[in-house]
């Protein structure tokens, strides 16, 4: 761990200018045919089971 936040303090003193971390949860995953998490009105316009 002493390593990395060696990197780190290098990063932050001679690489970066400015960065953004943003640490987020999931709410919904799918795409454009693993559609369980699709929204209902989505489904039910796109799916080959809703036509």
């Amino acid at each position: 761990m002493e390593r990395h936040r060696t990197a780190q303090a290098k990063g932050r003193q001679e690489v970066f200018a400015d960065y953004r971390l943003r640490v987020a949860g999931v709410i919904r995953d799918y795409g454009l045919h693993d559609r369980e998490q699709a929204p209902a009105d989505s489904r039910e316009r796109h799916d080959d089971s809703g036509r």
